[in-house]
């Protein structure tokens, strides 16, 4: 008996994590796009994005995860036509501590900015192209060198990033081409970024977050950026609806003092209705960016999206871009 005792009390004192067996896993995404209206109407077919996804599980609270994106099949290359090669980078690789309720990342991180920038593997939204909206006004994808505190609290989620400077000599009507994606980055200012989510309602997500930075310039003057944006996701009962609304004011800007844009998604899902496996979602998309007090992008589309397993869809859309016409055909993965 005082052996089964002792025995007992041993295993009380040892801990979870000697019986924890390291592991390593290998996920993914990838899509390809056709757009009919582009090239003058001769169409274009693109693999746009083929990205290897790497996790190391060092402990029930310890991992490391990374992700290596290419971009349009090639790297380094120019076709006869002259269309330069495609893009290669290191869009994640950090450290990560997560104990159910408080964690930290340090590395190369997302900047947590909207919806579209965290998570933005193609099942995961219902346009062919992500969200034009979040090229110019949040550019995805956003990412650089820097850490992360973050948390939940009941149906309350935060997080605080401090990631590299932008640079203040790429910023003009936007801030796209001030990324330097953690290639030497700076942080003489640091780009601030704090964001909450709210998970309460069944079937609703609301989010915002406010990312600042004074983005130094070779001359030693600073490009000031405010970057605001708001959220929502709403799906319960095959109802479908998503929007986000992003406006950036700058100081010290000669190009433009603010930009800002949204998008609206309603849809549904008619699987049930026209008997088909999956999820096969009828949406409307209603999208507007202004960028300088010149140009106004309007683009309206109308899409159907099919999904036979979770984590597979095809897309089909159509609609307009100011005078345009849009018509695009995709498909993506992730796992």
């Amino acid at each position: 008996m005082r052996k089964l005792l002792v025995i007992a009390l041993t295993f009380c004192f040892v801990s979870a994590d000697e019986f924890f067996e390291p592991k390593t896993t290998i996920g993914g995404y990838g899509e390809m796009h056709y757009d009919m209206e582009a090239n003058d109407g001769d169409g274009k077919l693109d693999f746009h994005r083929f990205i290897v996804y790497y996790k190391h599980q060092f402990s029930p609270e310890w991992s490391m995860m990374s992700e290596v994106e290419i971009e349009h099949n090639m790297v380094g290359s120019e076709s006869s036509l002259g269309y330069k090669g495609g893009y290669l980078a290191m869009e994640q690789a950090h450290l990560n501590y997560w104990n159910g309720s408080f964690g930290f990342k340090g590395g190369v991180i997302l900047v947590p900015a909207g919806i579209i920038n965290e998570y933005h593997e193609p099942p995961t939204f219902m346009s062919v192209e992500r969200p034009e909206y979040n090229k110019y006004i949040i550019p995805t994808t956003w990412f650089d060198n820097g850490f992360s505190l973050y948390g939940t609290k009941g149906d309350f989620n935060w997080n605080v990033t401090l990631t590299g400077d932008l640079d203040g000599d790429g910023i003009g009507a936007g801030i796209r081409g001030a990324r330097l994606k953690g290639y030497y980055s700076k942080a003489s200012s640091w780009t601030k970024t704090i964001q909450g989510s709210f998970t309460g309602v069944d079937g609703l997500k609301l989010g915002g977050s406010v990312t600042m930075n004074d983005a130094p310039k070779d001359d030693g003057t600073s490009v000031g950026v405010t970057l605001t944006e708001f959220n929502g996701t709403y799906y319960k009962n095959n109802m479908y609806a998503r929007m986000e609304y992003g406006m950036i004011d700058y100081t010290d800007n000669p190009v433009t003092d603010t930009s800002n844009g949204y998008y609206l998604d309603l849809g549904y899902n008619v699987a049930e209705l026209v008997g088909c496996d999956g999820d096969m979602f009828v949406w409307t998309r209603t999208s507007n960016y202004t960028r300088d007090d010149v140009e106004s992008i309007d683009i309206s589309l109308f899409g159907l999206t099919y999904k036979p397993l979770e984590n597979v869809s095809f897309k089909f859309e159509l609609g307009s871009k100011n005078d345009a016409d849009v018509m695009r055909f995709g498909l993506g993965y992730m796992f």
